[in-house]
């Protein structure tokens, strides 16, 4: 149990002193606990003494000043027992507060202020749906008078015994009644037994918990120190972040070693130069020369998106006409005189800034044209991973219907030999003068997802290119699931 002690001297609120008084009143006050979970109470305990004189049976007072602390408030009240002590348990609080007691003897005496934290009550349950499948969610009740608009919730993954947590999932919370702040993700556990955390930053967030641990999600994952405990578990960094643990079948690794050997043989093989990387379900990145730089050609149109999007956030606007106008045919059609426009809105660092936020190792800026920014497999395998965490949410969906629904002309690689049976967002590129063709991925099928860069340079013919991409998705898809 938590225990606040101050105010050991009274603080004196009038001038009504009584001539000639030998010694000073004195009116301490403490509380137990000076933490707790919200719905819960507390007790304020104290004493009331004229020097070495008890002072019995005056009323007592329990003031409240709740956050965001502009008035005190009579919640509660007592009396002074005969060695003038006394006890008064007040109701429970809705938000952070601080209290004082308050009596009159004739002269108005307060106690210091002691400050009282309110966390909100949290219920966590993860619920195994089948192989790869793990429902996670969390209610949080919280002050009933401060509902919170949906925010993002981040859901992070680690083994049993493993410190170190990767991002697994990023949704939206909602409301519930009864002041409840809902979340929930299925995950793919990484172990039968796996820890979880959700971190989310809610409108209620500055008016309950320690003010001092308030802070930002970790937008990646993070290395949880064991010796910090919050609710049971080591605490990270923000102030609401619960964690819990589950139990799960995780599914094998997509694609399998099988697969990725095959696509390596397969592009060893062909004529030029090429590479290609896979993130595979389980975060793992393999492939065939995966740092070695290659012109994107309009495969860099993905990070002109993002970075308009993003643009869009940071002025707090809506997705209008306009900018439809300029996005939709970029994507659709591959449209180079959008791209243009999109550059010269967003600027140069806007994409290096998505570069550096997606941890691209192999970026650079084109020089003379944008076509010509340099990349690699395992930088545009890496970006496809993310695109959920670096688009702002609330234009993900439209992102994912523009790469989703690129006009077949443009939809070769693949695109080709993964539908109907995967879900694929996508963006292919080429210089066809220089037997270039490109294509990142991201490939979805109910709870597997994974990402593939093929890169080729030099290539005898377009059909000859295409076929290469294609030869590569057909390889790693071999055994799907």
């Amino acid at each position: 149990m938590l225990l606040a002690t101050l105010g050991c001297s009274a603080l004196v609120l009038g001038r009504d002193t009584v001539a000639g008084a030998a010694s000073t009143p004195s009116l301490t006050a403490s509380i137990a606990p000076a933490e707790l979970t919200h719905g819960a109470t507390f007790t304020l305990v104290g004493h009331l003494s004229e020097g070495a004189t008890p002072l019995a049976g005056l009323p007592v007072e329990l003031e409240a000043n709740p956050y965001p602390y502009k008035r005190w408030v009579t919640v509660a009240k007592g009396a002074s027992a005969a060695d003038g002590s006394f006890q008064i348990t007040a109701p429970a609080p809705q938000r952070n507060e601080r209290v004082r007691a308050l009596a009159t003897m004739p002269v108005r005496i307060a106690s210091a202020a002691l400050s009282v934290t309110v966390d909100p009550r949290v219920a966590l349950n993860a619920a195994s749906l089948g192989p790869g499948r793990v429902r996670l969610s969390a209610r949080i009740s919280h002050a009933v008078d401060m509902p919170s608009p949906p925010v993002t919730a981040r859901w992070y993954l680690a083994s049993r015994g493993s410190s170190t947590y990767h991002l697994a999932a990023v949704t939206t919370t909602r409301e519930l009644p009864g002041a409840v702040t809902y979340a929930s993700a299925i995950v793919d556990p990484p172990a039968t037994r796996f820890s979880y955390r959700v971190c989310l930053n809610p409108r209620w967030e500055a008016a309950m918990g320690r003010p001092a641990a308030h802070g930002p999600c970790p937008p990646h994952g993070f290395h949880l120190a064991a010796s910090a405990a919050s609710h049971g578990l080591p605490r990270a960094h923000a102030a609401f972040e619960f964690g819990g643990e589950g139990r799960g079948t995780p599914l094998p690794p997509f694609p399998n070693a099988g697969g990725i050997a095959a696509a390596r043989s397969y592009l060893a093989e062909r004529a030029g130069r090429s590479s290609f990387a896979v993130v595979g379900s389980t975060g793992q990145l393999s492939g065939l020369n995966l740092h070695e730089h290659f012109e994107t050609a309009s495969v860099v149109k993905v990070m002109f998106l993002t970075a308009y999007l993003q643009m869009l956030e940071g002025r707090h606007r809506s997705l209008g006409p306009g900018d439809r106008a300029l996005l939709y045919p970029m994507i659709h059609e591959s449209n180079n005189n959008s791209a243009s426009a999109v550059l010269g809105t967003v600027g140069k660092a806007a994409i290096a800034r998505v570069a550096s936020e997606a941890g691209m190792r192999d970026y650079a800026p084109g020089v003379g044209w944008w076509a010509f920014t340099q990349t690699s497999a395992a930088d545009q395998a890496r970006l496809f991973t993310q695109l959920g965490r670096l688009i702002p949410s609330r234009f993900y969906g439209y992102a994912r219907y523009l790469m989703s629904t690129i006009e077949p002309q443009q939809s070769w690689g693949v695109p080709a030999v993964a539908r109907p049976h995967w879900q694929v967002y996508f963006k292919t590129g080429a210089l066809p003068s220089q037997g270039l063709f490109n294509e990142a991925a991201l490939l979805e099928r109910g709870p597997v997802s994974f990402t593939v860069a093929v890169f080729t340079d030099g290539a005898p013919s377009q059909a000859y290119g295409e076929e290469t991409i294609a030869g590569v998705g057909r390889r790693l898809l071999a055994g799907s699931p």
